[in-house]
């Protein structure tokens, strides 16, 4: 494969996978806590976060963009998956990052992304409504919460074991 193309798609899986990682973790530690300690106003914010801004996009398109340039380098740097390649360090470490990437986008594309959705929906339709939230809202919006703490928490685990093997995998000497 040609060098630049190479170099090309190691830019934009490191730089897609920096934005990527840094978006879940500044969300789950700085936007997520601030949400919860500004009360009522809380569900407006996430509701602009999520529509007007368009942070789902975000999160997806950097993601994507992550998975497939680091599946092509993947292919490349196994040689097509090659069984000696993936029994050494370096395919041990890459296989283990690739996989627990793999799993963090599926948490954030199949949990935190429309589980969250549907909590600024929620939030839409209390605002909406010019009261507080009903009994059964209350108890959907902490069912709602429960799911994308969960996923939350995977998204996070994989991306960092996903990080700290890539960033490792080519010193693997066993």
């Amino acid at each position: 494969m040609n060098i630049y193309l190479l170099n090309l798609l190691r830019f934009v899986h490191v730089v897609a996978g920096i934005l990527w990682a840094g978006a879940a973790v500044s969300y789950l530690f700085f936007v997520k806590p601030s949400v919860k300690a500004i009360g009522a106003t809380g569900p407006q914010f996430m509701q602009n976060l999520m529509e007007r801004r368009k942070y789902p996009i975000f999160m997806m398109s950097t993601s994507l963009l992550t998975i497939l340039a680091g599946g092509v380098l993947f292919w490349f740097s196994s040689g097509g998956f090659n069984a000696a390649w993936m029994a050494s360090g370096p395919g041990i470490g890459f296989t283990i990052g690739s996989v627990a990437s793999l799993v963090a986008f599926l948490a954030g594309g199949l949990g935190v992304g429309p589980t969250s959705e549907k909590m600024a929906a929620l939030g839409g339709q209390i605002i909406a409504s010019g009261k507080g939230p009903t009994p059964e809202q209350v108890a959907h919006m902490e069912a709602l919460e429960k799911r994308l703490n969960l996923a939350e928490q995977i998204d996070f685990i994989m991306l960092v074991i996903a990080m700290l093997t890539m960033a490792t995998a080519r010193y693997w000497l066993f």
